[in-house]
């Protein structure tokens, strides 16, 4: 189906726009799926309500959203759906349907705006906590909690959940094309990470999410509400934002709020436990934990709000400041699993007692030998390695909802030393004749030491990256920095004068050099790199502009000028892991990641 002929965009309709039996009186907001507007039935006018249209001529994702909304989701505290159809055509249209219009603030806006007490904090997020616990009862999961999907009703002070658009229950088929389902990187729990860093080369795998998912992003709310900030800052570089939800324990809510009663502060540090056996088991559970100082001889510290009011300015909070260094804690480490030593071939062990025995042997054995192996030889002639040049650079967008999970841990990038002209010389000075046993010997310490190297598995040629459709919000973000079909030049480390560098498999950076369509000079790309045993590949998604920080999904891929093929030769060094590549690339903004 086409929407060409339509006078309308489904993402920018326009009050009166008639959908269905229902009239737009104005947008509410608008995702990478879907865009939801206020609306009125066309023979009730004057009751509001919320509809929700697809975006994507595909209605899986729509219509199993809605199944779930209709089917098991149903809760006094989750939003109701009331119709659905199809727009413009009734058959082959988009599919929308009308949910309640939840007149509320987000979880951390309301917590900010009305400076609840902490007994209503507690109460508003045990009563989410119920919710997820018959939700997970069920077998439903949001995937997708965040403070912008508890909405809370002021009069009342109840939460509702929305926007179940991510949402799976048992049974449901998969939709997700990659190793995560769709989210956001800092409400993600440490395991769902570690997943995706041990598993992100095979993309056919799904990470198994469950209620300890849902529990700690629950977790991760309730901290910005009665703090103000994140456990782990979301403008935090992705990389090192995995390092840190995986690795180090955020400052206790109290150590940041000192007004945050003890019992509250414990509930919401368990919440965020790394493992997920540490949390609460169960929504029902987390409930009893948030309620436990409610119903104990500490309940007066309930009674304070959130945060001081600055003198003189009425309903004008101060937010608690957040510690220059917030995470000193490190996690604790599970216990490490001590692997049987592995055994070497008794050719490998061979090959070692004949290298000790050479030795260990008499000057007159080396004497023997080294009459037999030098009677043909000519001098040693050094060979000059010229590295090729030249990358190519894309990358898969990383979307707002959606941040891919850094791979593992930190890449490293290490600048590698640059190499000192050798001086061009007629004919070289002969060496002094060294004794022929310390020659022979040296000689035969490096050939075993080259010889047991040389035993080792050789480089593995790992599969190139799986091919994918860039997304769509993405090629709009490309389209509006004029940079769609483009390519020019970046760098791995643009502090260095070196000509290559050394980079590591997983999550990396580099920099634009100079400016093409609306991204600055020195803009930096964030995404993924694949090494392989003869190239390496990168998939960059996000663009971070230089100077306004502003940051773009993007499709931006590593390509080789000289041949025009995607990824970059590696040059002599490096292993499995790391690789020798020029710090001077091309990266190329493109619509598919083609294998």
């Amino acid at each position: 189906m086409s929407l060409e002929g339509s006078q309308v965009f489904p993402a920018a309709l326009q009050p009166g726009a008639v959908v269905g039996r229902w009239r737009v009186l104005g947008t509410l907001g608008v995702g990478g799926y879907g865009a939801v507007y206020r609306v009125e039935p066309l023979d009730a006018p004057g009751r509001s309500f919320a509809l929700k249209l697809s975006l994507h001529p595909d209605p899986a994702r729509a219509l199993r959203e809605m199944a779930l909304l209709l089917d098991r989701a149903w809760h006094p505290n989750v939003v109701r759906v009331h119709a659905s159809g199809r727009w413009p055509d009734p058959v082959e249209g988009l599919p929308y349907f009308v949910m309640d219009c939840v007149e509320g603030m987000a979880l951390h806006a309301w917590a900010e705006a009305f400076n609840p007490t902490f007994r209503q904090v507690a109460m508003v997020g045990g009563s989410v906590a119920m919710t997820l616990g018959v939700l997970h009862a069920r077998g439903v999961l949001h995937r997708d909690l965040k403070p912008e999907h508890i909405l809370i009703r002021p009069r009342e002070q109840v939460p509702v959940l929305i926007d179940f658009g991510a949402g799976d229950q048992t049974g449901a088929a998969t939709l997700t094309t990659t190793t995560l389902p769709p989210g956001t990187l800092h409400l993600r729990s440490p395991e769902a990470i570690r997943f995706q860093q041990l598993h992100w080369r095979q993309p056919e795998l799904r990470y198994p999410y469950n209620a300890a998912d849902d529990l700690y992003a629950l977790g991760v709310c309730l901290y910005r509400a009665v703090t103000g900030h994140y456990p782990f800052p979301p403008e935090q570089e992705p990389e090192l934002l995995a390092v840190a939800i995986t690795e180090r324990l955020p400052p206790a809510p109290r150590d940041i709020n000192p007004q945050v009663p003890e019992s509250l502060s414990r509930a919401v540090l368990r919440l965020l436990a790394k493992e997920p056996e540490q949390r609460p088991s169960t929504g029902e559970a987390a409930h009893a934990e948030l309620m436990r100082g409610l119903l104990s001889g500490g309940s007066a510290a309930f009674e304070a709000h959130l945060f001081d009011e600055i003198p003189g300015t009425p309903k004008q909070i101060r937010r608690p400041a957040w510690p220059a260094q917030p995470y000193l804690k490190p996690a604790p480490r599970a216990a490490p699993v001590v692997e049987s030593p592995r055994r070497r071939p008794a050719w490998g062990w061979l090959g070692v007692a004949g290298c000790l025995g050479l030795l260990l042997a008499g000057p007159g054995t080396w004497e023997v030998l080294l009459r037999g192996w030098t009677r043909h030889t000519t001098p040693e002639v050094l060979e000059t390695v010229s590295a090729p040049g030249g990358h190519k650079l894309a990358s898969a967008p990383d979307r707002p909802h959606s941040v891919p999970v850094a791979a593992p841990a930190t890449a490293a990038l290490v600048v590698a030393p640059k190499e000192e002209p050798a001086p061009v010389t007629t004919k070289p000075p002969a060496p002094p004749s060294p004794k022929p046993g310390r020659t022979l010997k040296t000689a035969t310490i490096a050939s075993c030491m080259a010889g047991m190297a040389c035993a080792s598995a050789p480089l593995v040629d790992r599969p190139t990256p799986p091919a994918e459709d860039c997304p769509q919000d993405a090629r709009a973000a490309m389209s509006a920095l004029k940079i769609d079909t483009i390519q020019w030049a970046a760098k791995f480390d643009p502090t260095t004068r070196s000509d290559f560098v050394t980079v590591r498999e997983g999550r990396t950076a580099v920099y634009t050099v100079g400016s093409e369509g609306r991204v600055r000079h020195g803009s930096m790309l964030t995404g993924t790199l694949y090494v392989g045993a003869k190239r390496v590949y990168g998939r960059f998604t996000q663009l971070r502009q230089n100077k306004t920080g502003e940051t773009f999904p993007v499709c931006i891929e590593l390509w080789f000028l000289d041949d025009m093929t995607r990824g970059v030769p590696r040059s002599e060094g490096g292993d499995e892991n790391t690789a020798v590549v020029p710090n001077m690339m091309s990266v190329r903004s493109i619509w598919r990641y083609d294998e």
